[in-house]
């Protein structure tokens, strides 16, 4: 072994950032690099990225954390990322279109008609064969030139070791071989079937170079985000939930039973049943286009200033079921309320959805805890939702859980644990954050559900 020992590294290319981390065989951290990503969209339902600066973004976190590694040796990467995000590529491996973002809903229309002639799909089948018809139908000359079609964590594969692939699990969870065949969609433009548990490949000479990386450093392609999260929060038993505060909050949590909407976690033989809805948005788009100084930590030094409740302002979040889009109203709002009332009534809403998911999840088993992470979770934040909830939120050391959960699963797939059960229980708790006892929030989550009844659609 080299003097400086070995380390792991994993990737999480996310709605809004590019993360990656680096831990030795303690699962402590060595180093981290967390760039922006850009997100377009121009017009409502539209949601892109550019596929050359999720590569630049990508291999310049890697250097990054390279960088403070000194004489470790790298034992494996592991990737993960948003999904079902779409990237297109031609037979010299370069993008042919925008990169359809899991929040794009341009398709979703469409993928509903095609249940009338397919039969019923689930969210893997509506985004990738609704995308891929829709693309077809509408951009025909384009879709001639496609040549590979990456989900966004095998794009990274792709880019670390040139080998195109796609999650087996996709193919458990749903019946995409027939599905694609009858919608007119080569299979086999998804790439090689592989699991978890499989080395893609290894680090090519030109991914080496970009990256900072050795040559031949074996790559994993891991599970998505929301899976990677359980695994990089440490979720190993029935009833361990996580709350993972990004672009879309990751609200999922550890079942035996198996329902229609659950998945594999491959973690201690559970199944994994999630809600994901798409409030960071909300919150980037208070911050970033209409509040008066555009700075996330300002914006929640204002919610602080004001009472529980907001004087009297609701901050009303409302979504679609069959599409992952988001919405959202401000309740009785009058000539007295400031931007403290706003931004306090927006972190209340998100609290709120967080106890009406936990209340949904409790019916099918009892949640035993809750692990906090991602960039929103932040002291103030998780005390609030502590505090509505009722509950005790657990915070880890490394907050990136997706890819800590991506360095984790490569390192169980090379053999340095024997399953994910193990590979998750390495993970290390901070700090509890319990709430306060404040029963007001017990009044105000019946009015909040009532208002979004009122509004409309559920998530």
């Amino acid at each position: 072994m080299p003097e400086g020992g070995r380390c792991l590294i994993g990737v999480d290319v996310g709605t809004t950032a590019v993360k990656s981390v680096a831990v030795d065989e303690c699962c402590e951290l060595l180093a981290e690099a967390r760039l922006p990503l850009t997100l377009f969209s121009p017009s409502r339902g539209i949601f892109t990225h550019d596929a050359g600066e999720i590569r630049d973004k990508v291999f310049e976190s890697l250097r990054l954390v390279m960088r403070n590694l000194e004489k470790r040796r790298v034992e494996a990467v592991g990737v993960t990322g948003q999904s079902v995000s779409l990237v297109l590529l031609d037979k010299s491996g370069n993008p042919v279109y925008p990169v359809l973002s899991h929040l794009d809903n341009r398709a979703d229309l469409a993928a509903m008609g095609l249940e009338n002639s397919l039969g019923k799909m689930g969210y893997i089948g509506r985004k990738l064969v609704g995308n891929l018809a829709w693309l077809k139908k509408h951009e025909p000359n384009v879709f001639e030139k496609v040549s590979k079609v990456l989900d966004m964590k095998e794009y990274v594969g792709y880019l670390l070791t040139g080998r195109s692939s796609v999650d087996k699990l996709w193919f458990m969870v749903e019946d995409l071989e027939r599905l694609c065949l009858d919608a007119g969609i080569n299979p086999s433009l998804l790439g090689e079937v592989m699991s978890y548990s499989d080395v893609l490949g290894y680090v090519d000479d030109k991914a080496a170079e970009r990256a900072g990386l050795e040559r031949g450093v074996p790559v994993v392609v891991a599970l998505g985000d929301s899976l990677a999260a359980m695994i990089g929060s440490g979720a190993v038993e029935e009833g361990d939930m996580v709350d993972v505060a990004g672009a879309t909050e990751v609200m999922a949590m550890l079942v035996k039973e198996k329902t229609p909407h659950s998945y594999p976690s491959y973690i201690s033989g559970l199944n994994m049943i999630s809600i994901s809805p798409p409030l960071g948005l909300i919150h980037k788009w208070l911050v970033e286009k209409i509040s008066p100084n555009s700075d996330y930590m300002a914006f929640e030094r204002l919610a602080e200033d004001a009472s529980p409740g907001s004087d009297g302002l609701m901050f009303v979040a409302q979504g679609s079921k069959t599409m992952k889009d988001v919405e959202a109203s401000l309740v009785s709002l009058s000539f007295c309320h400031g931007w403290n009332h706003v931004a306090r009534s927006f972190f209340e809403a998100v609290a709120y959805e967080l106890r009406r998911v936990v209340e949904i999840f409790e019916q099918v088993t009892k949640v035993r805890r809750i692990v906090s992470s991602g960039g929103g979770a932040t002291r103030f934040v998780t005390k609030l939702k502590a505090t509505v909830v009722g509950k005790p939120f657990q915070i880890p050391k490394i907050r990136e859980t997706a890819a800590l959960g991506a360095a984790l699963t490569a390192a169980t797939a090379t053999g340095l644990f024997k399953n994910l059960a193990e590979a998750a229980s390495s993970v290390k708790i901070a700090e509890t954050i319990h709430g306060e006892n404040q029963p007001i929030y017990d009044e105000l989550y019946r009015q909040y559900l009532a208002s979004k009844n009122r509004l409309g659609a559920d998530f």
